[in-house]
């Protein structure tokens, strides 16, 4: 039996096919604002990352989805989350989950009406089915559930490789389930990216979702190996104190990534064994050494709400980040590898120390332990917690299915 291309290797599975007949938003235009037009627009393969979090998965989509831009197409990945997410999403797809609340943290003009429903979409599901009709090339939304939490890089590198295989797309954008998009962002993008045929990764104005105005970041930054820090160009100030002219980016925020396809065939997929965070860092890393441009698009503007899925400044943050940027350094900087330990055990571990933050110290001292030992991929340290997040994220969503019109109408 042959092995499925969209997991590839020892993961490799095969997918059920599904399709579901309904709107299609590049053809109902009525209740959509109006579009910019062309006639050659270059596809794009937006690739949309949920694991546990799809009520901020509806928000982006139904962002994307007002788009002026019309050639592109949606490959939702969900990474075997618990909180029934896939479903959920199946539903909101297909008009029996509406929901009429944004996310309790959203600033008042965040509020919308929803595209009409239902989607014109495709849904895979694992399957030992060996048959695969192949998508029409304008269906909008693909469904792809991966089957187990692969991590950032795994459960992109499915929608990666579909769309490789099957959008026929020019570009693919990379997109956390936790942002919104302007409507114009995904035009500017496509015009940045056009205006070199060596620009590979285009990076966009990330700003925070709760301070509209405030900066997360400008594309990405700049990266300082002799202590194994990337910084974040902008990060913290006002949209309009700033300029368009930054520094040489040395690597784009991994929030919003528009790459060129071309240069994704060049540079390869993103590196599974990081698992969490770094691993669009030693993207860019390729990307610079194969001699593609980051570039960044000052007009294309995300409101990002960061860390939903992890939670920024938890345990699994402190361990990931920190090893694997020990790892990263080892890899393209072995040099800088005696600095960036010192600078990481004094960062990392004091501040946590005054606070007595002491679990995360202790998470700290086993992304060291593990980086000495060469434990890459996905830790087995975190998962006595999943029978508890597992608990929590099912109350939540009840908490959030008693908050929307709910119609029990399945999925035919």
């Amino acid at each position: 039996m042959a092995l499925h291309p969209l997991l590839g290797g020892a993961n490799a599975v095969h997918y059920e096919y599904h399709r579901t007949n309904g709107y299609d938003s590049m053809n109902d235009k009525q209740s959509l604002p109006l579009r910019l037009g062309a006639v050659a627009e270059p596809k794009v393969a937006v690739i949309v990352l949920n694991w546990n979090g799809w009520l901020d998965t509806v928000e982006c989509l139904e962002s994307l989805l007002r788009s002026d831009y019309e050639n592109f197409q949606i490959i939702v990945c969900d990474n075997d989350s618990v909180d029934g997410s896939f479903q959920r999403l199946l539903e909101w797809a297909d008009g029996s989950l509406t929901i009429n609340t944004t996310a309790e943290d959203a600033p008042d003009f965040w509020s919308y009406q929803p595209v009409p429903k239902p989607i014109n979409s495709v849904v895979y599901t694992l399957s030992t089915d060996t048959t695969e009709p192949e998508c029409r090339p304008d269906t909008k939304l693909i469904f792809i559930q991966t089957g187990s939490n692969l991590g950032y890089a795994g459960g992109n590198n499915v929608g990666i490789r579909y769309a490789q295989a099957h959008s026929r797309a020019s570009y693919l954008w990379i997109l956390n389930n936790d942002t919104v998009v302007d409507s114009q962002a995904m035009r500017w993008m496509v015009e940045c990216a056009s205006r070199d045929h060596r620009i590979g990764n285009v990076g966009a104005t990330l700003l925070q979702y709760g301070k509209p105005d405030t900066i997360q970041a400008l594309a990405g930054g700049a990266l300082l190996p002799m202590i194994g820090l990337d910084t974040q160009f902008g990060r913290g100030e006002k949209l309009a104190a700033t300029s368009d002219v930054l520094e040489p980016l040395e690597h784009v925020v991994g929030a919003s990534m528009f790459v060129r396809i071309e240069a994704v065939r060049d540079v390869g997929l993103l590196d599974e064994s990081y698992f969490l965070y770094r691993e669009e860092t030693s993207w860019c890393i390729k990307f610079r050494k194969m001699n593609w441009k980051l570039s960044y698009s000052p007009k294309s503007i995300i409101w990002h709400k960061e860390g939903r899925s992890t939670g920024f400044k938890s345990d699994l943050h402190d361990y990931y980040s920190v090893r694997n940027m020990l790892f990263l350094i080892k890899e393209y900087y072995p040099r800088s590898l005696p600095t960036t330990l010192l600078y990481w055990a004094c960062i990392a571990v004091l501040p946590k120390l005054v606070r007595m933050q002491f679990h995360r110290v202790s998470s700290v001292g086993r992304a060291f332990r593990d980086f000495f030992r060469g434990i890459r991929g996905k830790s087995d340290a975190f998962t006595h917690s999943w029978p508890l997040l597992e608990a929590a994220l099912r109350a939540e969503d009840e908490a959030v299915r008693r908050r929307a019109r709910y119609h029990s109408r399945r999925l035919s």
